[in-house]
C-alpha cells in the first residue's frame, strides 16, 4: 500500500490484557506503559491494532487513566479508507457472508469496514444473511463465557446453516479469535471459513496456507507434532509442553480456553 510501517507484536508489544483478565490492573498498565514505550522508540505517530482484544483494552482501560502518545485505530478501518491503495490482480468469483458482532459500537464498525473491502474485491457476491449476529466484542473465550457457550454455540449453528441454505461459497470472519473458534466446522458444511484478510491477500496475489484450520481440521495432536517437528528441535523447545499445548488445542470436541484472553 505504500505506507512506511513497523510490523510489532510478541509480549514487548502486548496491551496487558493478559494481567488485566487475571484482575491485577497496575500490572496491566505497567505492561502497556511498556508497550507504548516501544512504540515511541519506533517514532510511532499511527499505530493499527489488528487484535480487538487490544483495541478493548486501549478504548476501555488505558485512554480513561493515562494518556495515549499516539493516535490508534483497528486495520479494518485504515484499509477500508485507503482501498485506492490496493491493487487486486484476481477476481474472486465467490458468495461471501460474513460472521459479525452486533455488541459493541467498535465491532459494528469494523464489520462495516470488512463490508467495504469485501465490496472492493472484484467477483465477491456479499451476502447478507437472515441470522442473529453474535453479541460481545468478538469470539473469544470471555465473550462466549458472557453470552454462555450453549446459546453461543447455538447462534453459529444458526448462521452457518444460513450460510449453507442461501448457497454461499465462503463465510468471512472479522476477528482471528472467531476464525480461531469456528473454522473447524467447516468440515460440516459446504463452504470454507475465512478470514476477510485470507480473500484479500488473495484478491492481491499474496496467499498463505491457514495452517491453523488444517490443524483444528486434522484435529489429531499426535500427527500434527510430526508436522512441527522441525521447528520443535530448531528452537529447542520442550517437547512435552509442546505436545500438551497440541493436544489441549487440537484434539477434537475440545472446549474453549476460557484462559486465552485474545
Amino acid at each position: 500500500m505504500g505506507f512506511d510501517f513497523n510490523a510489532a507484536g510478541g509480549p514487548a508489544h502486548c496491551c496487558g490484557i493478559i494481567h488485566q483478565r487475571n484482575n491485577d490492573a497496575e500490572r496491566a498498565h505497567a505492561v502497556a506503559a511498556n508497550s507504548m514505550r516501544h512504540f515511541a522508540r519506533y517514532g510511532a505517530s499511527h499505530v493499527l491494532i489488528w487484535c480487538p482484544s487490544c483495541n478493548e483494552v486501549y478504548d476501555e482501560v488505558l485512554a480513561p487513566r493515562q494518556q495515549i502518545p499516539f493516535s490508534y485505530e483497528h486495520v479494518t478501518a485504515f484499509i477500508a479508507r485507503h482501498l485506492d491503495r490496493i491493487r487486486c490482480v484476481r477476481r474472486i468469483e465467490r458468495k461471501v457472508a460474513i460472521h459479525h458482532h452486533s455488541g459493541h459500537a467498535q465491532s459494528v464498525a469494523d464489520w462495516q469496514n470488512v463490508r467495504r473491502i469485501l465490496q472492493a474485491i472484484p467477483g465477491i457476491d456479499l451476502i447478507d444473511l437472515d441470522a442473529e449476529a453474535s453479541s460481545g466484542r468478538h469470539c473469544s473465550p470471555k465473550w462466549i463465557s458472557e453470552e454462555g457457550l450453549a446459546r453461543w454455540r447455538a447462534k453459529m449453528t444458526n448462521l452457518l446453516e444460513a450460510a449453507r441454505d442461501a448457497r454461499v461459497d465462503a463465510v468471512a470472519t472479522v476477528y482471528h479469535s472467531c476464525q480461531r473458534e469456528i473454522c473447524e466446522r467447516e468440515a460440516q458444511f459446504p463452504f470454507a471459513i475465512v478470514n476477510y484478510m485470507s480473500l484479500l491477500g488473495e484478491a492481491m496475489g499474496i496467499e498463505h496456507a491457514d495452517f491453523y484450520k488444517a490443524c483444528k481440521l486434522k484435529a489429531d495432536p499426535d500427527a500434527i507434532y510430526e508436522d512441527v517437528l522441525p521447528y520443535v528441535n530448531a528452537n529447542r523447545l520442550d517437547s512435552v509442553r509442546i505436545r500438551k499445548v497440541l493436544h489441549d488445542t487440537f484434539a477434537p470436541d475440545r472446549e474453549p480456553d476460557l484462559s486465552n484472553p485474545s
